[in-house]
């Protein structure tokens, strides 16, 4: 079950600054849908309620950007013109509670923000910071800094270039919140994707927002799993792209080793336009393929194993006799160039079938891996392509590699 939030919080300012007309459409009036409603505050920065959930946000915010050190710096030296800077925060909210204070002047809102539980099966993104969250981590900082002053628990500094102590007038600093509510858990990854404009998000963050990747946490090796972000701002050293490569490699169903005419569509794109692989990313297609991703770590493990026992390897062009610590939490003594990895991986796919291997995979590397890896390395010595990038968008590297499962397969039909 859905976990409820109250976050209470004093505003200077408030208005309901647009409230849907639904009256105007017969079939909403049908459905009783209610309208969608847009508030509009103006907040003391000092405020602002701690522990609003970032779910919602296409992108996690992360505190070292230079966006964010921007913003710190404003609040600590011009608080006062903060909300002339800052773009403001946006948040979708459950239910909102405006009452005036009277005389007294400002507002007490109090929002209601429903989060998924960690085990919850059913999709649901949540109410919280849709856009904002470098605002919000910027504000969280520089109240944190503010309080340890109001405490005592750090002394103030003089700052040089203003001549006065750093958060002396932080009191006087405010930020626009802009509150949705009534807002359809299908419509927030859009309302996040569209408001997350102004600095870009990267498609595959966007993409988990929607769900898209939930198939791919669901079969990700658990040791994998601390070095692989789904979206921006996990501060991993991997992310979900690099595993829709390497299953790109044997996905046999878009790069069919053999198509209609004979010939191979190879995934050279795994290589030299990635980028397209996430935008053009439909579960339809790789589903079959998810579930043997732990055999593919398994393979590429293996080959970076029986890479660095090559003599002289590091005299290639591209490769670097540095450590290199790969997806599963394996280090591996060699640095190497992507193309080194992605064509062998991909003749794999030659005994891919109704989304099982046609023999174990331990087997499979066991007849083909170094051979596979040989041919690799005589091919770029003997073409003399000192240009890694090149020697991955030739077709030929990709199809060469493909005799050795064909002549095996053949083989083994005989």
């Amino acid at each position: 079950m859905p976990t409820t939030v109250k976050a209470p919080f004093f505003t200077t300012a408030a208005c309901k600054a647009y409230t849907e007309d639904k009256q105007s459409k017969e079939e909403d009036k049908q459905s009783k849908q209610t309208s969608r409603v847009i508030w509009n505050l103006t907040v003391p920065v000092s405020q602002v309620p701690k522990d609003l959930p970032l779910d919602p946000n296409a992108r996690l915010a992360n505190e070292t950007r230079r966006t964010v050190k921007s913003m710190v710096k404003t609040l600590a030296e011009k608080p006062e013109e903060f909300i002339f800077y800052n773009n403001g925060i946006l948040i979708v909210a459950d239910s909102i509670q405006v009452k005036g204070r009277g005389s007294g002047g400002g507002f007490d809102v109090e929002l209601v923000l429903v989060s998924p539980d960690e085990d919850q099966e059913e999709k649901f993104i949540g109410n919280g910071i849709v856009n904002g969250g470098h605002t919000y981590t910027a504000i969280m900082k520089a109240l944190d800094n503010y309080e340890k002053l109001q405490s005592k628990r750090a002394k103030p500094k003089i700052n040089p270039e203003t001549g006065k102590a750093d958060y002396l007038e932080f009191e006087k600093a405010s930020v626009q919140i802009f509150v949705l509510v009534n807002i359809n858990q299908e419509e927030i990854s859009n309302i996040s994707r569209y408001r997350n404009t102004s600095e870009k998000v990267e498609e595959f963050s966007l993409k988990n927002l929607a769900g898209e990747w939930d198939i791919i946490a669901e079969h990700l090796p658990p040791q994998c799993k601390p070095y692989v972000a789904f979206r921006d701002g996990e501060n991993k050293p991997y992310d979900v792209t690099d595993l829709v490569r390497r299953l790109a490699c044997i996905n046999n169903k878009v790069y069919p080793w053999s198509g209609p005419d004979g010939s191979p569509k190879n995934p050279s794109a795994t290589c030299t336009a990635y980028g397209s692989l996430i935008k053009n990313w439909t579960k339809d297609d790789f589903s079959e393929f998810v579930p043997l991703l732990k055999d593919v770590l398994y393979l590429e493990e293996r080959l970076r194993e029986e890479y660095d026992q090559q003599k002289g390897l590091s005299k290639l062009n591209g490769v670097e006799k540095k450590p290199y610590p790969f997806i599963t939490g394996r280090q591996f003594n060699h640095t190497l160039p992507i193309t080194f990895v992605f064509p062998i991986l991909a003749a794999f796919r030659v005994f891919v079938k109704d989304g099982a291997w046609e023999k174990p995979v331990e087997q499979l590397w066991d007849e083909m891996g170094s051979n596979l890896l040989n041919r690799l390395l005589n091919t770029y010595k003997n073409e003399g392509r000192g240009n890694p990038a090149a020697f991955g968008r030739s077709a030929s590297t990709w199809s060469n590699l493909l005799l050795v499962p064909m002549q095996l397969k053949l083989t083994s039909v005989t």
